[in-house]
């Protein structure tokens, strides 16, 4: 096969098809122009020099895209088989992922567009969103879409294993690997160059009230993508740590700082991370720790790493590793460490339990406060019924005596005189039946505020009770978590050492 005669194939169909042609949809139509393009469309001898040819193209040109296809070439048909970028997924997953991987293509042509340093692309949330849209319908993890959408990034930008890739702040961001910048002699090398008082007048500007705040946020999700316990082996830890927390504050920095001021930020980030290195690394060990605390195997085999043997490198090299030492100079090996986070993990549960007791008994404090002032509002109701009672019955008592004070002139009127004071005195009754009956509503709803009122008093000497086993539990728990936090300091101190 001439490799010129494969080039100009290539050639034409790119000048024929649309450059983000899905495999699948090259055409039998397709296929007898291109043969008409060759003049060997009529022509079954011809076609038969070319067939290679024309197979190789084929491959080569939807390869630009990314595309892993056969191809079976005969002079009546073309039949293209496509290989999925996942085997076990649908054609329809399939066309997904080329649309991504054609996005991908077309913010590599631009990467200018997206590029605020010259060793930093920033794809913004609204192209982020355009690529993720395709895994949130098809219900996938946003770890799955994470994984595959930064192996289409390795593939597209032939990125190196030293470049990053990040999912952060609703971006993604791609940091490609620089040496360490070569600074004149006599120049300060902690931050490439830039003055201490530039850097602590930058820090002072920025970060007002200190930067930690705004690494704090985002810290666990990067340790989670990029230092992942589950899965990092030691070596990789070491050499990867500093430019994946290097990075996680350069894509912090270029939200924040003037963009007049960015021919700094290497210093600068440099600045910042010393400034938290030390907490930066103790979230990191804590971390860690929560990997041990759930039994994981890889994290268990990160702790038994650290001892003080003297190992050989790939390159034969000899090198020294530590072992975790606290500041009193005790060692911790991995059993020792399970241990802590065996208590640690029981004294966080208790105290858990606790707050729940403290938590259910205030809620039963609310409800049955709510409770007694509905009794209290209740009684007031009856109350106020009682005295609308007793003012009828003055009000009645006051009419029967104005009625038999009354004189009458006939037998007629005195008739109706004595019906009117015989209705009043019916009614004196019911009033007198009605008053008794509120009596009794009243004598109940005292004593239902009484029974409230001392249930209430139980519910508060409960929560009295549960906040002072807490503090009793805490008390108790203290040395545990002092211990634990001894862990964390010598990890975080042998997590540095490189």
């Amino acid at each position: 096969m001439n490799p010129r005669i494969i080039s100009d194939i290539v050639s034409i169909l790119e000048e024929s098809l649309p450059s983000d042609l899905y495999a699948l949809d090259y055409t039998h139509d397709h296929y007898l122009a291109l043969l008409g393009s060759l003049n060997i469309d009529t022509n079954e001898a011809l076609f038969n020099d070319k067939k290679g040819s024309i197979r190789k193209a084929l491959v080569k040109f939807f390869s630009k895209t990314y595309q892993d296809i056969d191809v079976k070439a005969a002079f009546e048909k073309c039949v293209i088989k496509k290989h999925f970028t996942d085997p076990s997924k649908s054609e329809a997953y399939d066309r997904m992922l080329h649309k991504n991987t054609l996005l991908i293509i077309d913010i590599l042509k631009r990467k200018f567009e997206f590029s605020p340093l010259a060793y930093l692309i920033s794809i913004p949330e609204d192209i982020r969103t355009r690529i993720m849209h395709g895994f949130v319908d098809a219900n996938d993890a946003m770890e799955t879409a994470r994984q595959i959408t930064r192996r289409q990034f390795e593939q597209i930008f032939k990125l190196d294993e030293r470049d990053i890739i990040f999912f952060l702040r609703g971006r993604i961001s791609i940091r490609y690997y620089t040496p360490p910048k070569k600074l004149p002699p006599g120049a300060d090398k902690r931050f490439a160059g830039e003055s201490v008082e530039k850097m602590e007048e930058m820090y002072s500007t920025y970060f007002p009230d200190g930067a930690w705040d705004h690494i704090e946020p985002i810290l666990g999700e990067v340790i989670a993508e990029k230092l992942n316990f589950a899965v990092i082996d030691n070596a990789t830890f070491t050499r990867t740590f500093i430019p994946v927390f290097r990075t996680m504050i350069e894509i912090l920095l270029l939200e924040i700082i003037d963009p007049t001021q960015r021919d700094a930020i290497e210093g600068f980030t440099g600045y910042v991370l010393r400034q938290h290195f030390h907490q930066i690394f103790v979230c990191t060990a804590k971390n860690l720790l929560q990997f041990v605390e759930e039994r994981d195997k890889n994290a268990e085999k990160f702790i038994k790493y650290f001892n003080e043997d003297i190992v050989l490198d790939s390159n034969g090299n000899k090198i020294q590793k530590y072992a975790i030492v606290d500041s009193k100079q005790q060692k911790w090996n991995y059993s020792s460490i399970v241990s802590v986070m065996m208590q640690f993990k029981q004294a966080k549960l208790k105290i858990e339990n606790q707050k729940e007791a403290i938590l259910s008994a205030h809620e039963r404090v609310e409800i049955c406060q709510e409770e007694l002032n509905s009794e209290k509002n209740n009684k007031q109701d009856v109350l106020d019924h009682l005295n609308e009672v007793e003012e009828a019955l003055g009000e009645n008592d006051t009419a029967i005596l104005k009625l038999k004070s009354k004189e009458t002139k006939t037998p007629e009127e005195a008739v109706a005189l004595k019906s009117e004071i015989n209705k009043l005195n019916y009614h004196h009754t019911e009033l007198l039946e009605n008053k008794k009956s509120v009596h009794t509503q009243l004598e109940l709803a005292k004593n239902r505020i009484t029974n409230k009122t001392n249930e209430l008093a139980r519910h508060e000497n409960k929560h009295t009770y549960e906040k002072k086993s807490l503090a009793t539990i805490m008390e108790q728990t203290a040395p545990i978590f002092e211990t634990y936090e001894t862990v964390v300091e010598a990890l975080a101190t042998v997590l540095t050492k490189r």
